[in-house]
């Protein structure tokens, strides 16, 4: 089978794409896979580093009737792409790239497969929805926000963590860790996120971290040479990366966890089973990292600070009250372990399998 995959701009929409591929070689592995994306989007790095082919495609965000002339000339680009691959089936996983594709699908008559990532389903997931064989939902919410229900089927988002077969002990000797500390792992996603790495160089200076605390800490590449600097300077167990390689030591090395709410992190806490603060981003599409934060806390799995409310002394009380409380984490793990999918990416790409041979 031939797959034309569609879905870039972020790594929360890449990921995913990559995954469902990965999956699909294990059913077939003379599968073939081309990825649509476009110049801005990390796609343009994060596909070729996987092995996989990618076209680009100069798609660009709707912004009304103004945008229709690009809308139609990238929709055109993907059909032809779609002829010249002779694609058997089109995938869409999010991105401005995702609506084009979705047209050229119902264009050539190739079967069209949605993953949607998020708890409010963007434009693209909404029209695809009339058009689809499967709509893939992380969250079992967005089916009400679609405009055709019938076809969605929520799966989890097609998360894979690798958690090594170890303790916690050696996860934090891999970090270079002290053993007999609580360890907090502070992620604002792959790219970082300055307003968490403020806020917690605050709680650092004000010594409000509770004793025997210690934090792998995610923090960009943008804010990494000031923060190393800041680091070098406290003798403090701090594990400080740019990226982290290596997610699934981090989880197991760490106690609980301090984020953003984006999809695919939260489907990893949640293979993880870690309690979690979540700091949704403010200006993601809809609020729907909010969204997505809120279907953890009603869960009980981890509490929401709003960005606009994220003062240290905010922050330093919830890390407290999850850390020096034994029985609320392991209430607030069982919770994260119950939201878990982990073979969500398998089972997407057993249906498609399925749908196909069908």
């Amino acid at each position: 089978m031939r797959y034309l995959i569609a879905g870039g701009g972020t790594g929360g929409h890449i990921i995913p794409a990559l995954n469902i591929a990965r999956a699909l070689m294990k059913f077939d592995i003379e599968a073939q896979f081309l990825f649509v994306g476009t110049e801005r989007g990390l796609e343009r790095k994060i596909v070729p580093d996987a092995g996989f082919e990618l076209k680009i495609v100069d798609a660009k965000p709707w912004r009304g009737i103004s945008s229709l002339r690009n809308f139609l000339k990238s929709s055109s680009r993907v059909r032809r792409i779609i002829k010249d691959f002779r694609s058997d089936a089109v995938i869409g996983t999010g991105g401005y790239v995702s609506a084009p594709a979705i047209i050229a699908a119902k264009s050539t008559r190739k079967p069209l497969f949605i993953q949607e990532q998020n708890t409010y389903p963007g434009l693209a997931t909404k029209l695809g929805s009339l058009f689809a064989k499967r709509v893939f939902l992380g969250f079992e919410q967005a089916k009400e926000l679609l405009w055709r229900k019938s076809r969605a089927i929520f799966t989890g988002n097609p998360a894979v963590l690798a958690i090594p077969n170890s303790d916690k002990e050696s996860a934090r000797r891999k970090f270079g860790l002290l053993q007999n500390y609580r360890t907090i792992l502070l992620t604002g996603g792959s790219q970082g996120a300055s307003a968490l790495n403020e806020v917690m160089k605050i709680v650092i200076d004000k010594n409000e971290i509770p004793p025997k605390t210690q934090i792998i800490w995610q923090c960009g590449e943008q804010d990494f040479p000031s923060l190393d600097k800041y680091i070098a300077e406290k003798d403090l167990p701090i594990a400080l990366q740019p990226f982290i390689d290596d997610m699934g030591n981090a989880y197991l090395a760490a106690d609980m966890v301090i984020s953003r709410a984006g999809a695919l992190t939260l489907a990893e806490i949640a293979i993880a089973g870690l309690p979690a603060v979540l700091i949704p981003y403010p200006y993601a599409a809809a609020d729907h990292q909010k969204a997505n934060a809120k279907a953890f806390a009603n869960a009980g799995a981890a509490v929401i600070i709003d960005q606009k409310d994220l003062i240290p002394q905010i922050l330093s009380a919830e890390i407290a009250e999850i850390l020096t409380n034994s029985a609320l984490m392991q209430k607030m793990s069982s919770a994260a372990k119950s939201l878990a999918k982990p073979d969500a990416a398998k089972n997407i790409a057993g249906e498609i399998v399925k749908m196909l041979e069908g």
